[in-house]
């Protein structure tokens, strides 16, 4: 796949530039890839079984390197980034993945705050974007809820909200998002529709994700 956004030079969020992907000796799964995201867009990813949309987003949240070409995040190349500053880095990076993965254990609440408690963020600061966050996805009366006490709904509402919660984020996503409020954020989403044998990209500018 090769795909280019359109966007603002020297504006994007993301930056894939002749980037592959190979695991092991095989074929590689993802060859020449070229694209950028722009902030204030809506993304979707489509392509067949098996084309690679998984390794793609993969590699969007960090979580792969690929095996060569250049990958840019908010203007930094992550292949010459110092391996202990990537932590710190995959924090800017909200997921909300497809089966939700809240840790059971934690409230609706403290499933949302756990970005910034990880970031280091102070009870008494993170109270107040916790609870607007709450207040947003329509939880506030659910905070101390358990995971396998809210219905497939409540559960996604609270996976948005831990995603987005962090301050100039970006979310890979595999459900649309409609409105997020004040951030303006570049989100991903990664369409189930097989509509061809390799993935594709395709945008939808918005004016506040």
């Amino acid at each position: 796949m090769t795909a280019t956004a359109p966007g603002r030079p020297g504006g994007a969020m993301v930056e894939f530039d002749g980037v592959g992907l190979r695991y092991g000796p095989d074929a590689e799964t993802l060859s020449d890839i070229s694209f950028n995201l722009q902030p204030g867009s809506f993304y979707f990813l489509t392509g067949a079984s098996g084309a690679g949309k998984t390794s793609l987003l993969k590699m969007l949240y960090l979580a792969q390197r690929p095996s060569r070409g250049i990958v840019r995040l908010f203007g930094e190349d992550l292949g010459t980034m110092p391996r202990q500053r990537l932590p710190g880095f995959r924090r800017r990076i909200g997921v909300v993945f497809q089966d939700f993965r809240l840790i059971p254990h934690l409230s609706a609440r403290d499933n949302i705050a756990l970005p910034l408690r990880i970031a280091g963020v102070s009870e008494e600061d993170l109270s107040g974007p916790v609870g607007e966050m709450l207040s947003w996805i329509g939880l506030s009366e659910r905070a101390h809820a358990f995971p396998p006490t809210l219905s497939g709904g409540e559960q996604q509402r609270v996976a948005i909200a831990r995603a987005v919660i962090a301050r100039n984020c970006s979310s890979p996503t595999s459900r649309r998002v409609t409105s997020i409020p004040r951030w303006r954020c570049a989100c991903w989403a990664c369409s189930r529709r097989s509509t061809a044998s390799a993935p594709r990209l395709s945008s939808r500018p918005t004016t506040s994700i």
